[in-house]
Protein backbone atom coordinates (compact mmCIF):
# COMPACT_ATOMS: atom_id res chain seq x y z
CA UNK A 1 0.00 0.00 0.00
CA UNK A 2 3.11 2.55 -0.60
CA UNK A 3 1.12 5.23 -1.95
CA UNK A 4 3.59 6.71 -4.24
CA UNK A 5 4.43 3.12 -5.75
CA UNK A 6 0.66 3.64 -6.37
CA UNK A 7 0.73 6.54 -7.91
CA UNK A 8 2.92 6.13 -10.95
CA UNK A 9 1.85 2.55 -11.31
CA UNK A 10 -1.65 4.10 -11.94
CA UNK A 11 -0.71 6.38 -14.42
CA UNK A 12 1.58 3.50 -16.26
CA UNK A 13 -1.59 1.36 -16.13
CA UNK A 14 -4.09 3.84 -17.65
CA UNK A 15 -1.36 5.16 -19.94
CA UNK A 16 -1.22 1.13 -21.19
CA UNK A 17 -5.16 1.43 -21.52
CA UNK A 18 -5.86 4.69 -22.70
CA UNK A 19 -3.50 5.39 -25.24
CA UNK A 20 -2.31 2.10 -26.96
CA UNK A 21 -1.88 -0.91 -25.51
CA UNK A 22 -5.51 -1.00 -24.13
CA UNK A 23 -9.39 0.72 -24.65
CA UNK A 24 -10.55 -2.97 -25.01
CA UNK A 25 -11.61 -3.20 -28.36
CA UNK A 26 -9.02 -1.37 -29.43
CA UNK A 27 -6.28 -3.94 -27.88
CA UNK A 28 -6.67 -5.57 -31.18
CA UNK A 29 -5.82 -3.51 -33.51
CA UNK A 30 -2.89 -2.15 -31.74
CA UNK A 31 -1.83 -5.59 -31.38
CA UNK A 32 -1.58 -5.85 -34.99
CA UNK A 33 0.76 -3.16 -35.36
CA UNK A 34 2.86 -3.81 -32.62
CA UNK A 35 2.69 -7.13 -32.68
CA UNK A 36 1.09 -7.65 -29.24
CA UNK A 37 -0.24 -11.04 -28.55
CA UNK A 38 -3.10 -12.02 -27.29
CA UNK A 39 -1.65 -13.25 -24.21
CA UNK A 40 0.24 -9.56 -23.37
CA UNK A 41 -3.00 -7.96 -24.23
CA UNK A 42 -4.14 -10.00 -21.66
CA UNK A 43 -1.17 -9.09 -19.11
CA UNK A 44 -2.26 -5.60 -19.55
CA UNK A 45 -5.65 -5.98 -18.76
CA UNK A 46 -4.68 -8.13 -15.49
CA UNK A 47 -2.05 -5.10 -15.01
CA UNK A 48 -5.15 -2.51 -15.18
CA UNK A 49 -7.26 -4.40 -12.93
CA UNK A 50 -4.83 -4.84 -10.50
CA UNK A 51 -4.13 -1.10 -10.57
CA UNK A 52 -7.74 -0.44 -9.74
CA UNK A 53 -7.88 -2.80 -6.80
CA UNK A 54 -4.27 -0.72 -5.23
CA UNK A 55 -5.87 2.53 -5.03
CA UNK A 56 -8.80 1.37 -4.21
CA UNK A 57 -7.08 0.08 -1.15
CA UNK A 58 -5.01 3.28 -0.63
CA UNK A 59 -8.10 4.98 -0.33
CA UNK A 60 -9.18 2.52 2.24
CA UNK A 61 -6.08 2.89 4.05
CA UNK A 62 -6.40 6.74 4.04
CA UNK A 63 -9.81 6.57 5.57
CA UNK A 64 -8.29 4.03 8.25
CA UNK A 65 -5.44 5.92 9.17
CA UNK A 66 -7.97 9.21 9.73
CA UNK A 67 -10.05 7.35 11.93
CA UNK A 68 -6.74 6.35 14.76
CA UNK A 69 -6.25 10.00 14.36
CA UNK A 70 -10.05 10.47 16.12
CA UNK A 71 -8.45 8.06 19.27
CA UNK A 72 -4.98 9.98 19.36
CA UNK A 73 -3.55 11.40 22.54
CA UNK A 74 -0.12 12.00 21.85
CA UNK A 75 0.39 15.88 21.95
CA UNK A 76 2.69 15.36 18.85
CA UNK A 77 0.53 14.12 17.15
CA UNK A 78 2.21 11.54 15.20
CA UNK A 79 -0.94 9.69 13.57
CA UNK A 80 -2.39 13.23 12.03
CA UNK A 81 0.88 13.46 10.47
CA UNK A 82 1.43 10.34 8.83
CA UNK A 83 -2.57 10.98 7.90
CA UNK A 84 -1.90 14.31 6.23
CA UNK A 85 0.91 12.58 4.34
CA UNK A 86 -1.02 9.94 3.20
CA UNK A 87 -3.64 12.56 2.18
CA UNK A 88 -0.94 14.12 -0.03
CA UNK A 89 0.13 11.76 -1.83
CA UNK A 90 -3.63 11.02 -2.66
CA UNK A 91 -4.36 14.24 -3.57
CA UNK A 92 -1.68 13.63 -6.39
CA UNK A 93 -3.56 10.31 -6.86
CA UNK A 94 -7.04 11.84 -6.96
CA UNK A 95 -5.79 14.21 -9.50
CA UNK A 96 -4.38 11.68 -12.31
CA UNK A 97 -7.14 9.52 -11.93
CA UNK A 98 -9.75 12.51 -12.75
CA UNK A 99 -7.24 13.03 -15.80
CA UNK A 100 -7.61 9.52 -17.18
CA UNK A 101 -11.48 9.75 -16.48
CA UNK A 102 -11.68 12.70 -18.54
CA UNK A 103 -9.29 11.54 -21.32
CA UNK A 104 -11.83 8.03 -21.45
CA UNK A 105 -14.90 10.02 -21.56
CA UNK A 106 -13.33 12.38 -24.46
CA UNK A 107 -12.18 9.97 -26.55
CA UNK A 108 -13.52 6.55 -25.93
CA UNK A 109 -15.65 6.48 -29.50
CA UNK A 110 -12.85 7.59 -31.30
CA UNK A 111 -10.84 4.82 -29.93
CA UNK A 112 -13.37 2.17 -30.92
CA UNK A 113 -14.09 3.97 -34.70
CA UNK A 114 -9.99 3.31 -35.09
CA UNK A 115 -10.58 -0.23 -34.00
CA UNK A 116 -13.07 -0.91 -36.58
CA UNK A 117 -11.70 0.67 -38.82
CA UNK A 118 -8.35 -1.49 -38.97
CA UNK A 119 -10.49 -4.45 -38.17
CA UNK A 120 -11.75 -4.25 -42.04
CA UNK A 121 -8.75 -3.37 -43.16
CA UNK A 122 -7.31 -6.60 -41.90
CA UNK A 123 -6.22 -8.81 -45.26
CA UNK A 124 -6.15 -12.45 -43.93
CA UNK A 125 -10.08 -13.40 -43.41
CA UNK A 126 -9.58 -15.77 -40.79
CA UNK A 127 -7.20 -13.06 -38.73
CA UNK A 128 -9.97 -10.16 -39.51
CA UNK A 129 -13.27 -12.25 -38.31
CA UNK A 130 -10.54 -13.18 -35.11
CA UNK A 131 -10.80 -9.26 -34.61
CA UNK A 132 -14.11 -8.85 -34.56
CA UNK A 133 -15.86 -11.63 -33.18
CA UNK A 134 -15.77 -9.97 -29.69
CA UNK A 135 -15.90 -6.46 -30.51
CA UNK A 136 -19.35 -6.47 -28.79
CA UNK A 137 -18.26 -8.04 -25.57
CA UNK A 138 -15.05 -6.14 -25.25
CA UNK A 139 -17.58 -2.71 -26.05
CA UNK A 140 -19.62 -3.49 -23.70
CA UNK A 141 -16.82 -3.93 -20.83
CA UNK A 142 -14.89 -0.37 -21.74
CA UNK A 143 -18.42 1.35 -21.62
CA UNK A 144 -19.03 -0.01 -18.44
CA UNK A 145 -15.54 0.71 -17.24
CA UNK A 146 -16.19 4.32 -18.69
CA UNK A 147 -19.44 4.42 -16.38
CA UNK A 148 -17.63 3.16 -13.06
CA UNK A 149 -14.38 5.26 -13.62
CA UNK A 150 -16.77 8.52 -14.26
CA UNK A 151 -18.64 7.51 -10.96
CA UNK A 152 -15.52 7.07 -9.18
CA UNK A 153 -13.99 10.28 -10.18
CA UNK A 154 -16.92 12.30 -8.71
CA UNK A 155 -17.07 10.15 -5.31
CA UNK A 156 -12.78 10.27 -5.34
CA UNK A 157 -12.89 14.03 -5.70
CA UNK A 158 -15.56 14.70 -2.85
CA UNK A 159 -13.85 12.05 -0.25
CA UNK A 160 -10.69 14.19 -1.03
CA UNK A 161 -12.51 17.32 -0.30
CA UNK A 162 -13.99 15.95 2.83
CA UNK A 163 -10.38 14.67 4.09
CA UNK A 164 -9.16 18.40 2.87
CA UNK A 165 -10.98 19.98 5.01
CA UNK A 166 -10.92 17.84 8.01
CA UNK A 167 -6.78 18.63 7.89
CA UNK A 168 -7.04 22.16 7.87
CA UNK A 169 -9.86 21.77 11.26
CA UNK A 170 -6.92 19.52 12.75
CA UNK A 171 -4.22 21.98 11.99
CA UNK A 172 -6.39 24.63 13.46
CA UNK A 173 -6.64 23.49 17.11
CA UNK A 174 -10.19 22.82 16.65
CA UNK A 175 -12.79 24.27 19.55
CA UNK A 176 -16.39 22.28 20.00
CA UNK A 177 -18.23 23.93 16.56
CA UNK A 178 -14.80 22.41 14.42
CA UNK A 179 -14.73 19.42 16.36
CA UNK A 180 -18.49 18.53 15.08
CA UNK A 181 -17.90 19.76 12.03
CA UNK A 182 -14.85 17.09 11.28
CA UNK A 183 -17.31 14.51 12.77
CA UNK A 184 -19.84 14.94 9.92
CA UNK A 185 -16.89 14.91 7.66
CA UNK A 186 -15.68 12.04 8.63
CA UNK A 187 -19.23 10.33 8.09
CA UNK A 188 -19.41 12.12 4.52
CA UNK A 189 -16.06 10.80 3.63
CA UNK A 190 -16.51 7.04 4.95
CA UNK A 191 -19.95 6.83 2.02
CA UNK A 192 -17.43 8.38 -0.30
CA UNK A 193 -15.09 5.91 0.43
CA UNK A 194 -17.39 3.21 -0.07
CA UNK A 195 -18.95 4.35 -3.26
CA UNK A 196 -15.64 4.67 -4.94
CA UNK A 197 -14.58 1.40 -3.79
CA UNK A 198 -17.93 0.18 -5.26
CA UNK A 199 -17.19 1.92 -8.43
CA UNK A 200 -13.41 0.77 -8.45
CA UNK A 201 -14.65 -2.99 -7.87
CA UNK A 202 -16.69 -2.54 -10.80
CA UNK A 203 -13.87 -1.73 -13.28
CA UNK A 204 -11.60 -4.42 -11.92
CA UNK A 205 -14.39 -6.88 -12.59
CA UNK A 206 -14.64 -5.26 -15.74
CA UNK A 207 -11.15 -5.73 -16.89
CA UNK A 208 -11.29 -9.47 -15.49
CA UNK A 209 -13.72 -9.84 -18.49
CA UNK A 210 -11.69 -8.09 -20.92
CA UNK A 211 -8.44 -10.24 -19.43
CA UNK A 212 -10.96 -12.93 -19.93
CA UNK A 213 -11.87 -12.44 -23.63
CA UNK A 214 -8.15 -12.08 -24.74
CA UNK A 215 -7.62 -15.37 -23.23
CA UNK A 216 -10.59 -16.73 -26.12
CA UNK A 217 -7.68 -15.55 -28.58
CA UNK A 218 -4.73 -17.03 -27.38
Amino acid sequence: MRSNNCRRKFVVAWALVLIGAGGSGLMLSRAAEFKLTSAEAKARMEAARDEAANVRSNIFLTLLQLDRVRGERDPQHPQFQVFTNQLASMEQLAKAFGKHAEEMKQKGSMYFADWEARADAIQNPEARERAKAHFAERRSSYDAINRFMQDARSNFMLFITALTEIKTIGEAQPDPKGIARAKELFMQANWRCIDVQRALMGMEEEFDNLAASFAKDE
